[in-house]
């Protein structure tokens, strides 16, 4: 089978590129992140990652839409895409009695197909008994690390191969699920390749330092941790908080970074990379320039500004008014109606 063949090619040329990566934490929390929104997004609920990393990190995002149905609906997806991130990374016990339920389906058809090819048919047997796809797609990480396939917990879970569009049929599923597996293989690869670009690029421009100077290792901790802070930066380090501040402050002025969080205090920090998390991050609250702390007195009364001489301030005219409705006719054709039933029950 050809499409068995290039998925085991895939997973063994990703895993040997990934294995004791420098920014192996880094590259699982973005490909958590897609693979939750990829999962989502099959069952109708679409999400942007960063909006659904936002969340994660407890941070206030940028609502959606204009009116309540698109608001709902952007809530609707980020429930769906964080139920699908708990069930592959932090699973309760009920979910992981479940996934263990899965697994066990997976090691009954890996002894006769091998890894690969056994976890195709045994997600489409898993599925065909009724059960839900969630617990397979977690159990599926854990798969790949017990057979050896990866040494490390990457979610490579075949997402798109239960759209809507795609045949049932155990012949034709199974083919396409692991090009699936392959096609996410690939992607995991480019995005892996943009971050290192970033990395490397961050590292050649953090400018020429003494031999004492820490700013590559700075630049190695932003690039393995999706957000950190000024504290975790200086205990990572063993630096001072103000010498970690005088790195963020200068890589931030020369591009090489960015602040998330909108803040001057309990900043998060990242490289340039996750420039889109900021936007959807919603900047905190702030009082209007020149207003003094604490509620405004009663006394006090806000100019009003003459209106704009192009608005129409015309009086609006009064409703218009309708005479009251004559239900006589109605009343006198019921009273008709109900004669002639009872007549005719009569009879």
């Amino acid at each position: 089978m050809i499409a068995l063949t290039q998925t085991a090619i895939a997973f063994g040329r990703i895993d040997q590129h990934l294995r004791h990566h420098p920014l192996l934490p880094a590259i699982l929390f973005r490909e958590r992140l897609e693979a939750s929104r990829a999962c989502a997004a099959v069952d109708g609920h679409l999400i942007d990652p960063w909006r659904l990393a936002a969340e994660l990190e407890g941070l206030r995002v940028v609502p959606l839409g204009s009116d309540v149905f698109e608001r709902g609906s952007s809530v609707d997806a980020a429930h769906a895409a964080f139920a699908q991130y708990q069930w592959l990374v932090k699973p309760d016990e009920a979910q992981r009695n479940a996934i263990e339920s899965a697994l066990g389906w997976l090691s009954e058809h890996s002894k006769a197909s091998g890894p690969l090819l056994g976890a195709a048919t045994a997600f489409h047997a898993w599925v065909e008994a009724g059960h839900a796809r969630a617990p397979m797609r977690a159990a599926l990480i854990r798969h790949w690390r017990r057979t050896d396939i990866l040494h490390f917990p990457l979610p490579l879970v075949g997402a798109r191969a239960f759209a809507s569009d795609v045949p049932w049929k155990s012949s034709e599923w199974i083919p396409f699920f692991l090009n699936c597996l392959s096609d996410e293989v690939t992607a995991v690869g480019n995005r892996t390749r943009t971050l290192e670009q970033s990395w490397h690029q961050s590292r050649l421009k953090s400018g020429g330092q003494r031999n004492t100077s820490r700013a590559d290792k700075v630049i190695d901790i932003l690039a393995a941790y999706p957000l950190i802070s000024a504290t975790r930066l200086s205990d990572e380090l063993g630096l001072s908080l103000k010498a970690a501040y005088i790195y963020l402050e200068r890589f931030l002025s020369n591009g090489l970074i960015v602040e998330v969080t909108h803040r001057t205090a309990r900043r998060l920090f990242a490289l340039k990379e996750l420039e889109p998390l900021r936007e959807t991050v919603r900047p905190p609250k702030r009082p209007l320039p020149g207003r003094k702390r604490g509620r405004p007195r009663k006394n006090e009364r806000q100019e009003i500004s003459p209106p704009d001489e192009n608005v129409d301030i015309r009086p609006v005219e009064p409703a218009p008014t309708f005479a009251p409705i004559n239900y006589e006719e109605l009343e006198r054709a019921i009273d008709h109606a109900e004669g002639v039933i009872r007549r005719y029950r009569a009879d």
